[in-house]
């Protein structure tokens, strides 16, 4: 009676955790439900933390802030977090088993049997109990598979590679990124010093096509004339609209990647030309640079991993071909009256061998082989092409550099075409279109010199990018994780002695 009453109490607690336990996961949520409603409404508000501030910020800030903050880059360092935390996870499959079980046995009448002699087929003895009716048993077991324990050690220095693969991958987040916001950032500094001025000329372009249109009415311009004026100042507005285009969505693309909201309004920083480093990459020795892509960029060294993984698969597909050795040592108690002894041990010792295994090994050793080779293949053809990148890469900065520097002295030169035309026409010798138009002309010529130049610096990033290199020089959260678990097992060792 007592032992049904704690039965009772046992499976009551039990009963009475499983609300706590589902406590420690999240929450399902069913989609178009409230609770979906709200998910999104946190994650808005996460985002609308900035809306309608505005946000001063250098290059060097926004860089910085998008290897923290941007949403692709939080995915990859997560994944990251998950993949080490799988490789924990297998190295605790390399340990014994222990199974631990308390078993309540009852039965509706007793467990009597009787025997038969074999030779004349009488019963040899009378029907007789040897077990109670109810009783308790426990069982504590340790057992340790030593082959499945060598498996789980090998997939775990296969998953550090593995590690390394997915860490790279997120070396490669970040630096795309990093370009990105560069390229972004001197685009939008760009649009930000010209988009008013830009907006002021197309306006007056306007009202010029409106004026000669009202010229044209009172038959003071013949119509050959208006026509031809017309056409001027409409080919200018096109062709400020156009590059103003190529400039404009930068603002958006940049709060994006800054994981800042739309209506916030960033006031950008004069950012460093970097004319200094952009003459180093182009006079840098091309065999170094070459160097520096196959050791530094994180495709190919990614590829490196993967070989390693290739390596250790077929190692381990000769280690499943060993007899698996597992000793088990169990401690039992058994509450039966009838039993003379209630408590005892147990040890055993079993070897097995998977033949299926052996007779299947050349195949699967042929075929892991084979994915080795493909490695090698895929590493290869890799490095050419990252090497060709790199030589692509410097020829677009250099001839981007080039234009540039034509596009700052045409820009110059109209600038004091514009200045003389103006004072011509103040002082009577030119007609206000015509200084309109050469206004337009300086202004156009500015605008392609911001487009140009940003395009340059767009390129200094790709080859920045493509030597595997980071625009942004200080530490990255992923390191600051790294260094705080390091931190953490050397405490724990010098804890332990």
């Amino acid at each position: 009676m007592v032992k049904s009453k704690m039965l009772s109490c046992v499976a009551l607690m039990s009963l009475t955790m499983l609300p706590l336990l589902g406590g420690c996961t999240g929450d399902v949520v069913d989609m178009d439900s409230a609770e979906h409603k709200a998910m999104l409404e946190r994650d808005r508000a996460e985002m609308a933390q900035y809306e309608g501030q505005t946000i001063r910020i250098t290059l060097d800030q926004a860089l910085k802030r998008a290897v923290e903050k941007n949403l692709d880059a939080r995915v990859a360092e997560l994944d990251l977090l998950v993949q080490d935390g799988n490789v924990t996870l297998k190295q605790l499959e390399a340990l014994p088993q222990l199974n631990a079980s308390r078993t309540l046995n009852s039965r509706s009448n007793l467990g009597a049997s009787s025997s038969r002699s074999v030779q004349s087929g009488l019963q040899s003895l009378e029907p007789s109990q040897s077990t109670d009716r109810r009783r308790m048993t426990t069982s504590l077991e340790a057992s340790w598979n030593l082959l499945d324990a060598g498996l789980a050690l090998s997939e775990t220095y296969r998953m550090q590679d593995e590690t390394g693969i997915v860490e790279e991958r997120y070396n490669k987040v970040i630096q795309n990124i990093e370009r990105d916001v560069y390229a972004a950032y001197w685009r939008a500094w760009e649009s930000g010093k010209t988009n008013k001025i830009t907006n002021q000329m197309i306006a007056s372009g306007v009202r010029q096509l409106d004026n000669l249109g009202t010229a044209s009415n009172r038959k003071l311009l013949g119509a050959e004339e208006v026509g031809d004026k017309s056409i001027e100042i409409e080919d200018r507005i096109r062709s400020l609209q156009e590059l103003d285009n190529t400039l404009a969505s930068a603002d958006i693309e940049l709060k994006t990647l800054l994981s800042y909201p739309q209506s916030s309004h960033l006031e950008l920083v004069a950012p460093d030309t970097n004319r200094k480093k952009i003459k180093e990459l182009l006079a840098g020795n091309i065999t170094d640079q070459e160097w520096s892509a196959l050791q530094s960029r994180p495709e190919l060294r990614e590829e490196v991993y993967q070989k390693n993984v290739a390596v250790k698969n077929t190692r381990q597909e000769l280690f499943k071909t060993l007899p698996g050795v597992e000793p088990l040592v169990a401690y039992n108690t058994d509450t039966n009256s009838f039993l003379q002894d209630k408590q005892w041990s147990t040890f055993s010792l079993s070897i097995t061998q998977n033949v299926l295994n052996l007779l299947t090994l050349p195949i699967r050793y042929k075929a892991a082989q084979q994915k080795e080779l493909q490695a090698d293949a895929r590493r290869q053809a890799l490095g050419a092409a990252l090497i060709a990148q790199v030589h692509l890469a410097r020829q677009r900065l250099g001839q981007d550099a080039k234009l540039c520097d034509i596009a700052s002295e045409s820009a110059s030169m109209s600038q004091k075409r514009a200045r003389a035309k103006q004072y011509k026409s103040k002082s009577g010798y030119a007609s206000g279109g015509d200084a309109l138009v050469a206004r337009m002309d300086a202004h156009i010529a500015s605008l392609r010199k911001s487009v140009t130049c940003a395009q340059a610096q767009d390129s200094y990033a790709a080859m920045v990018n493509s030597l595997g290199q980071h625009l942004y020089q200080g530490p990255l959260p992923i390191e600051k994780f790294k260094a705080e678990q390091e931190a953490k097992k050397k405490k724990m060792e010098a804890v332990n002695g």
